[in-house]
């Protein structure tokens, strides 16, 4: 009775914090600001775009920059979904399953094993689809499951200099494909410990396609856990470059129910993430971003009374009245 009372609240709770999301993306206004030369790649679902405009909004309000987005739909996002993403985010590549097949056929064809892969799970389109259409020197990889609360300080200085380093979100144990032990000694080079691809900064330059498919030959049979297969690619790419590390703490990885004091953002994770996203995350950037939204609404209201048509609409109910 008490676990059933604590998920219909829950689940409560989550309705009204979505709510609040739709009222963020329904009334949010890109920033105009400074443009970083840093690419930054989302991948979304039919069931994970809310919440990755969510993600990209946090991190433009938090970062007051704008950054080249590449939104990779997986396929399953309508017409209807890729409509509210164009209009929320102008300017932001919105890159459709249909076009992203056509040209990753060409772009794995030497390397069969990465093409099956790809393939087989929507997971592998966030490592190789990146590959294909990155067009600048750094990119960033951020999940549709994360949330800024704070300005990312350590994230704008990485893609305002010359550094080459790769850095991540650190998790609180290591998920990779097989245990480490079975993986290093195929290696040259250590694996990075506890790395997490659901926020990573990394040097374009990093990715060895001729290392994915060597890995992928010698593990696909053996793989304890096939479902991470695309986060220890990540982790090999920056591992093999061994420059950077983790983020600070203060880029979080949380199973709890609230954040960390003084968290820069929060990865969730777990059996009930987007509950606890919308409860948390939804709720807490809808009123940070109020102020914002009220200017936005204000200043439609005003262009509309003071444009001709609304004149005209204001005078005629005058004048009825």
């Amino acid at each position: 009775m008490q676990n059933a009372l604590r998920t219909y609240l829950r689940k409560r709770l989550a309705a009204f914090g979505y709510m609040l999301g739709a009222v963020v993306i329904a009334l949010w206004r890109r920033p105009i600001a400074e443009e970083l030369p840093t690419s930054v790649h989302l991948l979304v679902s039919s069931s994970s775009w809310h919440s990755g405009l969510l993600a990209a909004i946090s991190f433009e309000f938090h970062s007051k920059k704008r950054w080249r987005l590449h939104i990779h739909e997986d396929g399953s996002v309508t017409q209807e979904q890729k409509a509210i993403i164009c209009n929320v985010l102008p300017g932001a590549r919105i890159i459709s399953r249909m076009e992203s097949d056509e040209r990753m056929a060409s772009f794995l064809s030497e390397f069969p094993k990465c093409e099956t892969h790809r393939n087989r799970h929507n997971f592998f389109l966030k490592f190789f689809d990146l590959q294909a259409f990155v067009q600048t020197e750094k990119c960033i990889v951020l999940d549709s499951d994360v949330v800024f609360f704070r300005r990312p300080n350590e994230i704008i200085e990485w893609a305002k200099s010359e550094e080459k380093s790769c850095y991540y979100n650190e998790d609180t144990q290591e998920k990779y494909f097989s245990p480490r032990k079975d993986i290093e000694p195929a290696l040259t080079f250590p694996l990075w410990p506890r790395f997490n691809s659901g926020l990573v900064l990394i040097p374009t330059s990093a990715f060895d396609l001729g290392l994915s498919e060597k890995i992928l030959t010698e593990f696909e049979e053996s793989a304890h856990h096939p479902q991470f297969f695309e986060q220890t690619l990540f982790c090999l790419t920056a591992s093999a470059l061994g420059k950077g590390g983790g983020l600070p703490k203060k880029y979080e990885i949380n199973w709890g129910y609230l954040r960390s004091p003084g968290a820069v953002c929060r990865h969730y994770v777990g059996a009930f993430k987007y509950d606890l996203l919308y409860i948390e995350g939804a709720s807490l950037l809808f009123l940070r971003l109020l102020p914002t939204l009220f200017k936005n609404v204000l200043r439609k209201s005003l262009s509309i009374v003071f444009s001709k048509s609304g004149i005209a609409a204001f005078l005629a109910v005058v004048v009825s009245s």
